[in-house]
C-alpha cells in the first residue's frame, strides 16, 4: 500500500517544568537546541518519502511532519512503515534526549514519538486538517501502536553478555518450488524463562543499556561457534547484524573458512548512509562472506540500498508476504518487486509464509526462496541439524 498520508509527530510531556530545573533562559535554549535535533531526526526517518510540511514550536514542545509514503516499486504496508518509524525513532529520540539534557534529566524526561496514519480513503486535504489539529492537541494523537515496555535492566542485560548465557536456534530456507532446504537462519534469544527469552526484549534493553552492538556481536559470535564443522553440505547461514556490528564483522568474528556464511543486514535504524558499508560488505565479501538484506518493503530498506550493497538475498517484507494470498493486486506487486530484484542480481526469499494458500500465491511470482512457520519453526540447533 503506497501514496497513504501521516503524520510523524515528537512532543515532550510538561515541557514548561524544565523552567524549574535549568532556570528560564537556560530551559529555552535546551529546547531551540533539542528541536534542531528533532528536526533534524524527523528528516533523517522521512528521507525515503515525500514531506509536504513541517511544524515547530520549540517553547510547547512539540515538532512534528506531515508525509506522504512513497514508493520505489516495492509493496509497502502503511502499519508496517509506521511501527518501522515509531520504533527507530523512539530509540534515537532517547539518545538525543540524553545527550541535550543530560543523563540525569535526560532520563527523566518524558517524551513521545508517535505516527498517525489516515484512512486510504481520506485525501491530502482531510490528512493535513487532522495533522494540524494535532498541533493543537497532541496528547488526542498519541500513538496505538506502544511498543512494549521491556525490562530495561542495565544490571542483567551486562550479566547476559558476561556469562554468554544467549540461545541460538535455526529456521529453515527452503527453495518455494519443492520445498527443499536451502539452508538456515540462526536466530537468538536469551535466557530461558526470562524475559529476555523475546529476542526484541532483549535487543530492546541492550539498547537502552548502550550495549546493542555489543549484544549483536555476542550472538553472531555463538552462532558461528555452535554451527563450526555441523552444517550440511551446501547449505547456508544467515546470521542477523545491523549496521554498526556489521561494519565490524570482519574484524571482530571468526569468519575464516566460512563461507557457507551469510550476515542478514536488518535495519531496525534508518540505513541512510549506506555508502559507508561498501567498504565493510568488500571485506566480508572478499573472504567469502555474503550478504541478505531484511525487511525489504516495510522497514529503510528500497531499491537503492539494493543497487549499493548488492546482496546476494533479499528478504521481502513478512507483512507484505502475508498478503500473498488476498488478490491479485498483491501478487502483481510482489511479481514486480521480485522482477526489479532479480535485475540487479538479488535472489528473492518470502519471509513470514504462514500458510498452504499463501505459499501457492507465491509460486507464480517469480520468488526463489521462502522461509516461515509452514515450512518449520525455530528449534534448538541440535535438533535442527540431527535431522538433515
Amino acid at each position: 500500500m503506497t501514496g497513504f498520508f501521516a503524520a510523524v509527530c515528537i512532543s515532550i510531556a510538561d515541557s514548561r517544568r524544565l523552567s524549574d530545573v535549568f532556570g528560564e533562559e537556560s530551559a529555552r535554549l535546551a529546547l531551540t537546541h533539542f528541536g534542531e535535533e528533532a528536526t533534524g531526526l524527523l528528516s533523517r526517518l522521512l528521507a525515503q518519502h515525500e514531506v509536504i510540511d513541517r511544524y515547530r514550536a520549540d517553547a510547547n514542545g512539540r515538532w512534528s511532519a506531515y508525509f506522504r509514503v512513497l514508493s520505489d516499486g516495492l509493496p509497502r504496508d502503511a502499519e508496517e512503515v509506521a511501527q518501522t518509524i515509531e520504533q527507530a525513532g523512539r530509540k534515537l529520540i532517547r539518545e538525543r534526549l540524553l545527550a541535550v539534557f543530560g543523563g540525569g534529566t535526560g532520563a527523566r524526561i518524558t517524551a513521545d514519538l508517535s505516527v498517525f496514519l489516515l484512512p486510504p480513503e481520506a485525501g491530502a486535504r482531510d490528512a493535513k486538517a487532522c495533522w494540524l489539529q494535532w498541533t493543537r492537541d497532541p496528547l488526542k494523537f498519541q500513538s496505538k501502536r506502544q511498543v512494549e515496555e521491556h525490562p530495561n535492566s542495565s544490571t542483567k542485560v551486562r550479566a547476559i553478555l558476561a556469562d554468554r548465557s544467549i540461545q541460538t536456534v535455526l529456521q529453515p530456507i527452503v527453495r518455494i518450488r519443492d520445498g527443499a532446504v536451502m539452508g538456515f537462519e540462526a536466530l537468538s534469544r536469551g535466557p530461558q524463562r526470562t524475559p529476555f527469552e523475546r529476542p526484541d526484549l532483549l535487543f530492546d534493553a541492550a539498547h537502552a543499556a548502550g550495549c546493542a552492538v555489543e549484544m549483536e556481536l555476542l550472538c553472531a559470535e555463538l552462532a558461528l561457534e555452535r554451527t563450526l564443522g555441523k552444517m550440511p553440505h551446501g547449505k547456508f547461514l544467515t546470521i542477523n547484524l545491523g549496521p554498526d556490528a556489521l561494519a565490524l564483522a570482519a574484524d571482530k568474528l571468526a569468519l575464516a573458512g566460512r563461507q557457507e556464511v551469510m550476515f542478514e543486514l536488518t535495519e531496525h535504524l534508518p540505513l541512510n548512509e549506506a555508502e559507508g558499508l561498501q567498504d565493510a560488505v568488500g571485506r566480508l565479501r572478499a573472504i567469502g562472506i555474503r550478504l541478505a538484506l531484511d525487511d525489504t518493503g516495510c522497514g529503510f530498506a528500497d531499491l537503492d540500498t539494493v543497487r549499493l550493497l548488492k546482496p546476494e538475498i533479499v528478504k521481502l517484507c513478512i507483512t507484505v508476504i502475508r498478503n500473498a494470498d488476498k488478490g491479485m493486486s498483491f501478487t502483481a506487486a510482489i511479481r514486480a518487486s521480485a522482477e526489479k530484484l532479480g535485475e540487479l542480481g538479488s535472489k528473492v526469499l518470502a519471509e513470514g509464509v504462514e500458510t498452504a494458500a499463501q505459499h501457492e500465491a507465491l509460486q507464480n511470482c517469480g520468488i526463489e526462496l521462502a522461509q516461515g512457520w509452514l515450512y518449520g519453526k525455530p528449534e534448538a540447533i541440535a535438533s535442527v541439524l540431527s535431522r538433515r
